[in-house]
């Protein structure tokens, strides 16, 4: 996908590395903690556009004080089987996992939960929040609206985010099922990857300003837009998610959402968690689902196909070789990552 140089690094060192760098933003143990989990996960993943090559941009936001190093993440208001969470302008990682511990507690009560994160940063990879759910033999959602990078369908002007659903389903002695898929053909962090690089777009993956197809990603960055998946299907999931976001939560929706400005125009994440329990015994469902995917599994290739796979095994593959044999950095975010380290004062280099 990337065509670039990559370094192997091992995964604990990655964690300690990016923990102490985020304490040298301020942030607090607990709270660097939870952010580098997410994004150490990202990159064992193989999800490049949600890992460290965003620090770069965190740092930023954290060293220019448009994200909150020190955040009072707060109840709103609640119910038995509801939260409102305002994230004080926190890195969203934080604000999100916070959040979610709080829906899968409520879930273990009430059998389904819900939470809204309002007035948040950018929370990195949606996967990360939904497996929280996964351990406690739950089904885990997590959603976010973003800064607009669609257009309407058939319109030329940015007016909603790309915004990302993701799903994890336990199952019996195998990684949880993780959906996890943005609204338009790419993330904008790989087309983004893809302009630092100079490489070109695959064919169908962005629009340019006049709603037109472009292989080139600086067509992106000058105000186009990403191709939506099922055209107008795409911009519709993105705008529900929008409303069931930023609109709900009282926060910035569509042309208001940014990921770095104050008042309204912040980000707003959804969590749900489903206690398989409260419907069958979580026993029962793992077999039903063993069933479904075999079925999956069982069906005759189309020609040129080697195997079929459900969603999220790429990933935990990525996850496995990350695990055995380092997490694979481009060799531009090991640079960026330096950098920081360097200007931060911390002794360590990767």
């Amino acid at each position: 996908m990337f065509e670039a140089p990559t370094q192997r690094v091992p995964a604990a060192v990655l964690t300690a590395f990016t923990q102490d760098l985020l304490e040298r933003h301020g942030l607090s143990p607990e709270h660097a903690q939870l952010m580098t989990a997410n994004l150490v996960e990202a990159d064992m993943r193989g999800v490049k556009s949600h890992g460290h090559w965003l620090m770069k941009r965190y740092a930023g936001w954290l060293d220019d004080g448009d994200m909150n190093a020190r955040p009072d993440v707060r109840v709103v208001r609640e119910t038995s089987a509801a939260v409102l969470m305002d994230a004080d302008m926190a890195p969203g990682h934080v604000a999100g996992a916070l959040t979610m511990r709080r829906v899968v507690a409520k879930a273990r009560e009430a059998g389904a939960a819900t939470g809204i994160t309002r007035g948040s940063r950018h929370f990195g990879a949606a996967a990360h929040f939904a497996l929280m759910a996964a351990p406690h033999d739950m089904i885990g959602y997590a959603t976010t609206n973003a800064g607009p990078t669609l257009f309407p369908f058939g319109g030329r002007e940015r007016v909603v985010g790309n915004n990302p659903i993701a799903y994890a389903i336990p199952l019996e002695g195998e990684r949880p099922l993780v959906l996890d898929m943005a609204m338009s053909v790419s993330a904008n962090g790989r087309i983004a990857i893809m302009e630092q690089l100079g490489q070109r777009l695959p064919e169908g993956w962005a629009l340019d300003r006049r709603g037109l197809p472009t292989t080139d990603p600086r067509d992106f960055s000058a105000g186009g837009a990403g191709a939506p998946i099922g055209g107008p299907k795409g911009v519709g999931l993105a705008q529900v998610v929008d409303a069931l976001t930023g609109v709900l939560s009282g926060s910035g929706f569509a042309r208001a959402v940014s990921r770095a400005a104050g008042g309204a125009g912040t980000i707003s994440h959804m969590f749900q968690a489903f206690d398989v329990a409260a419907f069958m015994p979580p026993a029962e469902f793992k077999a039903r689902m063993a069933e479904q995917i075999r079925q999956f599994r069982s069906t005759p290739r189309a020609a040129g196909v080697d195997e079929i796979v459900i969603p999220g095994e790429l990933e935990w593959r990525a996850y496995d070789d990350a695990a055995a044999h380092g997490v694979p950095l481009l060799e531009p975010v090991i640079a960026d990552l330096n950098e920081i380290a360097a200007r931060k004062g911390a002794p360590q280099r990767l």
